[in-house]
């Protein structure tokens, strides 16, 4: 007889959630963003929200939960109900970086979250104050040599940190790390000239970087970003780099509907195939590389493993 209770509240639980994919959504869309307004993944979600509210016919708010590499943030989407109502736009620091940089964080990047699509990358790029008497990386490095000790680097997520410790060994320098709560902090104080350079997408700097008031030396990419050609590669600037770059995506709390999860994937599919949305995302440096799930899920963690051996090479300890 329990059996047979157990069997019959699973097929009506089946049920419920297949009913409630069909009309799905119903009610009001909150996307956690765990970095700040000004952010790339905050101006990424944005973009493609604003758009997917309108093919959804779906309210959808942003909520920026900002706080720990995105791991505040991550870890109140693992902990919301898996209904397809609250979701998260995470990326290499939530998903990939925060295992080998965090002692102890409250999630599971694999066994809490579902994949649901990969949006694509922000390349990476090398920034500096323009008032420093450097033209390319070669100059930087010679610069930091004449003067170990007193050139900084700030960074405000993990790629940041990763790309300036590596940096730091790879050009065998010596410069500080100064730790900052967003990106577009970091811009502000090279604009002062009260840091000396940042690694960091372009999203916070385009229009800093366009103005002249922050200048963009090299892309940590092994190839040119094809929003950016005109910017050299680390390697051409004369120091072998890893290659670093941020990607961003959406997550659902694990045992959602997988009705759900693809609804909301093929919608993203649908979105970022728009010219309107690939020219506004392409405005703030980001070069769309769209993934289904299961593709997703398996770049996740072949991510995770990237990271555990580049923060051991840079010599990164938990925290």
């Amino acid at each position: 007889m329990r059996v047979l209770l157990l069997a019959i509240a699973l097929l009506l639980s089946h049920g419920n959630l297949a009913a409630a994919a069909e009309t799905y959504p119903s009610q009001r869309i909150t996307v956690i963003a765990p970095f700040a307004p000004g952010s790339g993944t905050d101006g990424v979600a944005r973009i493609v929200f604003q758009r997917l509210s309108e093919l959804l016919k779906a309210t959808i708010i942003i909520d920026n939960r900002v706080g720990a590499n995105g791991a505040l943030g991550a870890t109140a989407a693992a902990r919301s109900a898996p209904d397809g109502y609250t979701l998260l736009v995470g990326g290499t620091s939530t998903h990939a970086a925060n295992p080998s940089l965090l002692k102890s964080i409250q999630y599971d990047p694999i066994t809490d979250f579902v994949p649901i699509s990969q949006f694509g990358v922000f390349p990476y790029f090398l920034i500096v104050d323009p008032a420093l008497p450097v033209k390319n990386v070669a100059d930087l490095v010679a610069l930091a040599k004449t003067k170990p000790g007193t050139l900084t680097f700030g960074y405000a997520n993990a790629l940041g940190q990763l790309s300036g410790e590596a940096f730091k060994r790879r050009a065998g320098i010596d410069i500080a790390a100064v730790p900052y709560r967003n990106s577009p902090q970091v811009v502000t104080d090279i604009i002062a000239q009260r840091v000396s350079m940042t690694f960091m997408d372009m999203a916070p700097a385009v229009s800093q970087v366009e103005a002249g008031s922050a200048r963009a030396l090299a892309t940590t990419n092994p190839d040119r970003a094809s929003l950016f050609p005109q910017i050299p590669t680390m390697k051409e600037g004369g120091v072998a780099f890893i290659n670093i770059s941020a990607w961003s995506g959406l997550f659902a709390p694990k045992d959602t509907p997988p009705e759900i999860v693809a609804k909301l994937s093929e919608g993203v599919r649908e979105v970022l195939a728009e010219p309107e949305i690939k020219n506004r995302l392409g405005d703030i440096g980001f070069e769309i590389q769209w993934m289904a799930p299961t593709d997703f899920a398996r770049h996740v963690k072949d991510d995770i493993e990237l990271w555990a051996t580049t923060t051991k090479e840079a010599g990164i300890e938990r925290q």
